[in-house]
Order: structure tokens, then C-alpha cells, then sequence
């Protein structure tokens, strides 16, 4: 059976398409009229419906501009496939549609031609249904339209259905006796999604610039090009369309009036909707008032309370597209000269430099003085978007670099990375290193350190402190327009897309006050602090993250958080105190997470309120493991997938590594493989051509932790050792420690006895150091699983009380599946069970399925279950049910005998009578058996 896909955001459409075919096929024909404007998805609706006409006999044609005159030209096109079943018509009507199809000679009459096509689509429709398509019906030929629709009027008992699709209004068509079905833009969401398709991941600035080009139609959202500098989140305006874009508009465009044409343009460059600047420059270029009245009437314009609506957004960027380059320059000069003399003198100045062709080193001065009120009206964005227009007509190449160097400043604190580090680079290409340190501290280095190589990331950063640093005793340094100090990696919950986007570049240059309230600027800072104080506080702030970047790297000395987490509760701005958050990753090393929480909360929310999107890039997959780790497992799903939001498609390759290892230790409680396995992929693939071994350690680890999840220890134990390997991509310090545990239990499963006390003698000695409860809980299950029998419950129970006290810590539930494992191999079952049960409760309140299910079998091999295996419901028996479950999980004989005290040999002979009683093939098999109800094979076999 053909599969029946579903268009993004049009099942709607096809819902009233299909049933237009369902009742052609009940013997009930009719028609449907799809009318919408180019690229809005008329023509994909149609093919899907061809494909969903799995029985149809389908018969198809479109309309074209050139033969629109000739009759039936396109009824030729359309039933020239049937006319071998001419001649079997009433003479006349053959003789008529004949004449019509330009098969033989003499006058078509339109009369009989209708009749004809009536006779001949019954006589079809007798043998199988048949569905007519006709697209671009707003070029099909007079004569044609009248025939198909006197021939559907008279065929509503007949296995006939028309569909017919248009770009213009059908009111005063001959198509309007058809049902309308008008195809709208995409909704918002749909609209994300497509794009998001397309792109692969794309940046929140840029995408909402894309959204708001496209205007929810689907083919724009395929066709703009999306990789250029016009795409981004920064730039301001129309943007150029791709080839099959300016295709679908280029008919519609010729058919308009060059005075109607010339007035879009014009609209389309102003781009605010303002009524007087686009009047007064649209007069000047020649616009009549009768082309503002044609453009009324065909609905193009709407002009409301001083404002001009273009009813077809992308017809006026279609028109500005197709327009001569000298044609839009002389636009942009008539809507500069067009604009009020107070007020005015940014937009001016911006249209000014549209309207060049040469560099103007004085207007260039005048947009780059006017950036600081763009930041403090509009953002941001708005201010890179003026400073990139700046530097394009600066002649100086050193004056362009310094420019374009602090557009990269305020990209990045727009949170348009990757506007930043592509203006970073053009910067480079114009001026000296020094100069960019002087105009973008620190930036060079955060960008590294995000989304490229930390070890070059350290080099930058302490190359601009100690720039800085030379300066500060003789002069301020003169930062244009930068935030000051420099966010570090760590942090928050970012501003929603709502809050900061590419708009904010769009109200920049119509003089209105956004909702953004932009990062303070150099000599804007709270507290009457000189710019030296500031200098100083920036040269501090960037050997801060230099120190942390080698903690990144697995170097540096791991040091007691205290004392930065009260410097952060005692600092009120959020700009300064998000730089002092140490990593979450060293807070958990240092049993701080719940000490470090709230300041992250804190933190979080003054950035959100200043919308601090740079800050936030980094936070949010550090404050989504504060929480997991605190046990607020929906709130850092929540933040986990608004960091997925804002780093995908940004450039920020270290950031959107850490959000994938995070899915994959979720996916690994869960025993989700398939997403583990994806996710460990795409975080190594992110992280290794980087050589970053916080990324690559962490998805080793979270892979390592999925095999001991899933009961492959050994495999476990091969990626868990890797975090402690000197050399090793994998070798990090911290992450070792936190991992002890996994690696310890993975090591006594697969006999490396020696290993394993090692690697627990380390925990210990820095449970000693650290006095963190999770390091001391860790170190005494160690001692636990390596102890004497006569000594493991002492441990056991030390570590249950030492570790985290609530009933939804994943530690906790995880020492007490431990204790309470040890409890039935010495056969104290009912206390095994107490033990069991509360870890089974606790991972699955913590959604920790995987382990939950582990766990309920170890319940269930107590024998003291609610539901004793092997009851009168399974052919098994009670051992033989035990021995099932546990190489249901992987286990080997070896390992279930060491589990259930027999010989491997008992094992297997019990292994042979399971599989002969549930009729399986091999033990892989097991893997697919529901055996709480009633040993169902849930899994079909391949």
C-alpha cells in the first residue's frame, strides 16, 4: 500500500481534498478550487492528492500565460490521453471535440464540446473513477474553463472529480462556481518546523528573520538564502530571492503595472508601513495617484491610521528583488529625502547608505554615531545592523574593522553567534588583532571557547587581559559600545524568541522603542564605577574565564565553590554576577548543587529580564544539570530543551554538545538505546574535532553508563575507565570522580577486583577532601561492593544514610538497588525486598525507567513480590522464570549463576527448557517477552 504522507501544517487541506475524492469514488462528483498566492503549497496539495487517487484514472494540465489566448489549448493538454475514445462518441460531439483537441479539421462548437467532454468523462468514469487536475487555472484559456465547468455541472452522478488551483482571486472567474478552498501561510509553528527542516538547525535570530521574509509560505521558507548575510539575524529589510522563488512571482510582477510595480518596491524598501515617507518618495519617483488606486483594487494595499499594509508581503519583496539595482538605490535616496528632519536621522542615514554605490566615510560616521541610541531604544541587534551598514561604506579598512569588530559585540549579546563570529571575521580580514581587543575584549575567546577549540580560547583570553591589563594605569580603555565584563561559559534560562529577536533590528531603524532592554554599554554601567574601575573589573573577568577554560580542559586545581557562590549572591548585577557562577559540573564534584542552585535561579532571572541572550547560550545546559541534579527533573527538561532551542543552529558547537550529552544521560535512564546511541554520536561529532574533554568525557560516561543500565558490563567498564586514562580523549578529572561509582560497579562485575579498589581508594580520599554527601555515599557503596561479606552491610548502610535524603534522588534509589541486591544473595529476602521497593518507587518518580525495571526484577526474584513469578499464568517454572528475566537483560550463564547461586551448567540446562516451553529460537529472543502478563511475546520476530 502507497504511503500517504502529511504535508507540514496542511492537513486541513488535504482532509477536504480527500473527501472531495472519497465522494467521486461513492458515485457523487464534484470539484474544489485551491487559490492562494505563488510558493504557498497549491501545487504540492494537488500532487498529494494524485498520490492519495491510488484508483483514479488521473488526467492533468496547466495554464500558460502564452497560449491563454487559443482556444482549448489547454483541454488538449488535458484529454489528449483519451482520444482514442473519441470516435466512440455521438457523431457530433466527436466531430466537436475533435475539432477541439486540433485532431481534425473545421470550426470546435463550444456547445458540443461541453456535451463531448460530458459523454466522454461518464464513459470513462464507467470503468474507473477519474480525477481532472488543473493547475495555474488562472492562465488557462477561456474556453476551456467553460467547458469543464459546464461538464462538472452536469456530472454530479458520475465518478468525476475536478480540481483545479489558482493564484488569483476566482470571484469574477468562470471558476467560481467551484467550492473555494483558500490555502492560508502556514501557522507560526509549522512554519518553525519546515524551516527547521530544511536548515538542519538553524539560529533563533536568524530563523525568526527567515519566519518573518517568509511569511508563512513554504516555499519561501525553502527558497531564501538562508546562508547569506542577508539572513541574518542582524540584517534589516528585503532579501534577495532564490531561482525558483523569483520564478514563481516573475508572471504575476509582468502582469502588473510599472507605476503599481515601482509603488511595491518602494513599500517594500521602507519596510516600516509608515504612510508619509512612502507617499512622498513614491511621488517623487513618478507613482500616480491612479497606480495607489489600482493597487487598492486589486487588494495589494491597504492603508489604515497612517499605515501601509502590504496585503502580499512577499510580492512587494518579489518587486524589490526583480527592481534594477540603479532603480532601488534611487528608492532608498527618495525615502531618505522623504523622512521628517527631527527624528529622522538614523533611518536617513540608513537609506542614505542603501542608496550608495561607493564608500562615504561621513555617513558612515554618522550611522556609527548613532549605534548607541539604536542600543538604547532598540537593542542590541538593531546596533550590529547599523554598525555592519556603517562599515560597509567606511573606506578605511582599519576604521571598517573597529566597526564591524563592535557589530560582532552586539551580535553576540543579541544572541546572534553566528552573526558575531562571521563579522569577528571580516573584522580580522580589515584590522590588527590589537585593535579588535581594544573594540571587542574578550570576544575572540568566547566565541573559541563556545564553539571552537578551548585551548586556543585560553590563549585569546589572556592575550586581551594582558592587553588590557598594559593600558589600564595610562588611559581608560576606549571599549566602543561593548558589555563589559565579558559572560562566561557557565549559564541560564535565555529571553523567549518573543523577546529577542531579529525584529529588534526592525523597530531599530523606525525610531520606535522595542521591549529589549539592552546590556548596559561602557560608560552606561550602574554604580557610577569609572572606566578604568570597569577595565580593571573586565581584565579580572577574563582571566576568570581563561581559569575556567583549563578546568574545560581537564588542567588547572580544583578549589573550594564556597566562596564564588557568596560572591555571587552578594553581586547585584546579573552582568557581573553570572561571570563569578562556577561550572555546574564543579559544583556537583563539590556537593554544592543545591547551595548553587538558587544563585543560578537568581542569576537566570536577571539576565531574562535584561534579555542577556549571549549569558544565556552557555547557562541553560548548566542550569538544566543544577537541576536534574537537585531532583527538579520537569524543570530541566524544560531548560534542557530552551537550550536545545537557542545553541541549535548558532554555531555554538561546545554548547550544543553539552546539550546533547544531557539527552543522552536522560535517554539512559530510561534505557532508551537508540536515543543514547544517537545522542553520544552527535555530541562526540561536536566535541572531538575540538578536542574537548569535558564534551568528549561526558559522552563516554553517559555511554558507559547506558551499557551498565542495560547489563553490559564489560562494555561499560572498556568507556568508564577512559575518564581516568592520562592522555585519553575522554580524561578529565572531575568527570572521573563523579563516575566512580558506575566504573567501581561495572569493574566487580566483570572480575577486575584490583581496578575497582583503586578507582574506590580515589573517591575516598576526596570524599575526605570534599566532605560532598554524594562523594561520601559513592565511597562507602565502593567499600561495599569490594567488602567482605561480614563487612558490606556496614557499608551499605552508611551510604544510604550519608547520601541524598530525598525519596527522588537518582543516588539514593541507586544505592539502595545495590544494598538491597547484596541482601538477596545473602538470602535475606524480606529485607531485600523493603530496600527494593523503595528504589524501584524512587526511579520511577524520577522517570528513571530503565532502572525501575532492573529493579522490579530483582524484586521479583526475592520470590516476596505482590505477583510471584512463575505462577499459574506462565508454563515456567519459579527458577526457570528467574533465570528468564535476568538473560531477558543480557546476562550471560555465567553471570545469572553468579546472580541465583548455580553453575552455569544448571543454568543452561534451565536456559534449554525455557526456551522449548515459550516456543523460542535463541535466548535473544527473551528480550520481547511481557513477563508480568503472561509471558506475551510483545515483540514480533523478524
Amino acid at each position: 500500500m502507497r504511503e500517504i504522507r502529511v504535508l507540514q501544517g496542511r492537513e486541513r487541506e488535504q482532509n477536504e481534498l480527500s473527501r472531495v475524492l472519497a465522494q467521486a469514488r461513492a458515485g457523487h462528483g464534484g470539484g474544489m478550487l485551491l487559490w492562494g498566492e505563488p510558493g504557498i503549497g497549491k501545487t504540492a496539495l494537488l500532487r498529494d492528492a494524485e498520490q492519495r487517487a491510488t484508483e483514479f484514472r488521473v488526467l492533468h494540465c496547466r495554464g500558460n500565460s502564452a497560449d491563454s489566448g487559443v482556444d482549448f489549448a489547454a483541454l488538449r493538454e488535458l484529454l489528449g490521453p483519451l482520444a482514442d475514445r473519441v470516435p466512440a462518441l455521438p457523431d457530433p460531439q466527436a466531430r466537436a471535440l475533435t475539432a477541439a483537441l486540433g485532431r481534425g479539421p473545421g470550426a470546435a462548437d463550444r456547445f458540443l464540446v461541453g456535451a463531448a467532454v460530458v459523454s466522454l468523462l461518464a464513459a470513462v468514469a464507467a470503468d474507473q473513477p477519474v480525477l481532472l487536475i488543473v493547475d495555474d487555472a488562472q492562465s488557462v484559456d477561456l474556453a476551456t474553463a467553460r467547458a469543464l465547468t459546464f461538464a462538472l455541472r452536469r456530472l454530479g452522478g458520475v465518478r468525476v472529480a475536478l480540481l483545479v488551483a489558482m493564484r488569483d482571486s476566482p470571484a469574477t472567474t468562470v471558476w467560481q462556481s467551484l467550492r473555494v478552498l483558500p490555502v492560508a501561510p502556514l501557522p507560526d509553528p509549522e512554519a518553525r518546523r519546515l524551516l527547521a527542516r530544511r536548515a538542519g538547525g538553524v539560529g533563533a535570530p536568524r530563523a525568526n528573520r527567515m519566519l518573518k521574509l517568509a511569511g508563512g509560505n513554504p516555499l519561501a521558507l525553502r527558497e531564501f538564502l538562508i546562508d547569506t548575510e542577508d539572513g541574518a539575524g542582524i540584517a534589516w529589510g528585503p532579501a534577495p530571492f532564490g531561482p525558483r522563488l523569483r520564478a514563481a512571482f516573475a508572471e504575476r510582477l509582468a502582469a502588473l503595472d510599472p507605476g503599481i510595480r515601482l509603488l511595491l518596491v518602494v513599500a517594500a524598501a521602507e519596510d516600516r508601513g509608515t504612510l508619509c515617507p512612502i507617499a512622498s518618495a513614491a511621488t517623487e519617483l513618478g507613482v500616480a495617484p491612479a497606480d495607489w488606486e489600482r493597487a487598492f483594487e486589486a487588494g495589494l494595499l491597504v492603508v489604515t491610521d497612517g499605515r501601509v499594509d502590504m496585503r502580499h508581503r512577499l510580492l512587494g519583496g518579489a518587486a524589490y528583488d526583480a527592481a534594477p539595482p540603479a532603480q532601488r538605490r534611487a528608492v532608498h535616496l527618495a525615502l531618505a529625502a522623504a523622512l521628517p528632519g527631527s527624528g529622522g536621522e538614523q533611518l536617513r542615514a540608513w537609506h542614505l547608505a542603501a542608496g550608495l554605490d561607493t564608500p562615504d566615510p561621513e555617513l558612515a560616521r554618522a550611522l556609527a554615531d548613532g549605534a548607541p541610541r539604536v542600543l538604547r531604544h532598540n537593542g542590541p541587534l538593531a546596533a550590529a545592523a547599523v554598525l555592519r551598514r556603517a562599515a560597509a561604506i567606511t573606506p578605511d579598512p582599519d576604521t571598517a574593522g573597529l566597526r564591524l569588530a563592535a557589530a560582532a559585540q552586539f551580535a553576540w549579546e543579541g544572541g546572534d553567534i553566528e552573526s558575531a563570529r562571521r563579522l569577528l571575521t571580516l573584522a580580522e580580514s580589515r584590522t590588527t588583532p590589537a585593535a579588535i581587543t581594544t573594540t571587542a575584549a574578550g570576544l575572540p575567546g568566547l566565541l573559541e571557547l563556545v564553539a571552537g577549540d578551548p585551548a586556543r580560547a585560553h590563549t585569546l583570553l589572556l592575550r586581551d587581559a594582558d592587553a588590557i591589563a598594559a593600558r589600564l594605569p595610562e588611559i581608560p580603555v576606549p571599549i566602543a559600545g561593548a558589555s563589559l565584563p565579558v559572560p562566561p561559559v557557565s549559564t541560564v534560562r535565555p529571553a523567549g524568541p518573543e523577546e529577542v529577536t531579529a525584529a529588534s533590528a526592525n523597530s531599530a531603524l523606525s525610531g520606535r522603542d522595542s521591549t529589549v532592554s539592552p546590556s548596559p554599554t561602557a560608560t552606561e554601567f550602574a554604580g557610577g564605577n569609572s572606566r578604568r574601575e570597569r577595565g580593571a573589573d573586565l581584565v579580572a573577568g577574563l582571566r576568570l574565564l581563561a581559569e575556567r577554560t583549563e578546568w574545560v580542559l581537564g588542567q588547572g586545581v580544583d578549589r573550594p565553590m564556597d566562596g564564588q557562590l557568596e560572591a555571587v549572591v552578594a553581586e547585584s548585577s546579573p552582568t557581573y554576577a553570572v561571570q563569578l557562577l562556577p561550572p555546574a559540573a564543579q559544583l556537583l564534584e563539590w556537593g554544592l548543587a543545591e547551595a548553587g542552585l538558587e544563585p543560578y535561579l537568581t542569576v537566570a532571572a536577571g539576565l531574562r529580564a535584561a534579555g542577556d541572550r549571549a549569558a544565556a547560550v552557555g547557562m541553560l545546559p548548566q542550569l538544566a544539570t543544577m537541576q536534574f541534579a537537585t531532583g527538579r527533573w520537569e524543570a530541566g527538561e524544560a531548560t534542557l530543551e530552551e537550550a536545545f532551542d537557542l545553541a541549535s543552529g548558532a554555531g555554538a558547537d561546545n554548547i550544543l554538545a553539552q546539550c546533547w550529552n544531557l539527552r543522552a544521560r536522560l535517554a539512559a535512564q530510561r534505557g532508551d538505546a537508540d536515543l543514547v546511541a544517537d545522542s553520544v554520536e552527535r555530541a562526540l561529532a561536536l566535541s572531538r574535532p575540538h578536542a574537548v574533554p569535558l564534551l568528549t568525557g561526558g559522552a563516554y560516561w553517559h555511554h558507559g553508563f547506558h551499557a551498565l543500565t542495560a547489563g553490559d558490563a564489560e562494555a561499560a567498564y572498556r568507556r568508564l575507565r577512559a575518564l581516568s586514562q592520562p592522555g585519553h580523549e575522554a580524561a578529565h578529572p572531575t568527570l572521573a570522580r563523579l563516575a566512580t561509582l558506575d566504573l567501581v560497579e561495572a569493574a566487580c562485575r566483570v572480575g577486575r577486583f584490583d581496578d575497582a579498589a583503586a578507582h574506590s581508594e580515589h573517591i575516598v580520599l576526596w570524599a575526605r577532601r570534599s566532605r560532598a554527601r554524594w562523594a561520601l555515599a559513592a565511597a562507602y557503596a565502593c567499600r561495599a561492593l569490594l567488602a567482605e561479606e561480614d563487612r558490606a552491610e556496614h557499608y551499605y548502610r552508611r551510604a544510604v544514610v550519608a547520601g541524598d535524603s530525598r525519596h527522588g534522588s537518582f543516588g539514593r534509589a541507586r544505592t539502595q538497588l545495590l544494598y538491597g541486591k547484596w541482601l538477596r544473595r545473602v538470602r535475606r529476602r524480606r529485607d531485600a525486598a523493603e530496600q527494593l521497593r523503595l528504589a524501584a518507587d524512587g526511579f520511577e518518580l524520577i522517570g528513571a525507567t530503565a532502572w525501575a525495571a532492573r529493579t522490579r526484577t530483582e524484586l521479583d526474584l526475592t520470590g516476596t513480590g505482590t505477583k510471584p513469578a512463575g505462577g499459574s499464568d506462565t508454563p515456567l517454572t519459579v527458577q526457570e522464570s528467574q533465570v528468564a528475566r535476568l538473560a531477558a537483560q543480557g546476562l550471560t550463564n555465567r553471570e545469572i549463576g553468579a546472580e541465583l547461586f548455580l553453575s552455569p551448567r544448571t543454568v543452561g540446562h534451565h536456559m534449554s527448557r525455557i526456551l522449548e516451553k515459550l516456543g523460542l529460537t535463541g535466548r535473544s529472543e527473551l528480550r520481547g517477552i511481557d513477563f508480568d502478563n503472561g509471558m506475551r511475546l510483545t515483540r514480533p520476530r523478524l
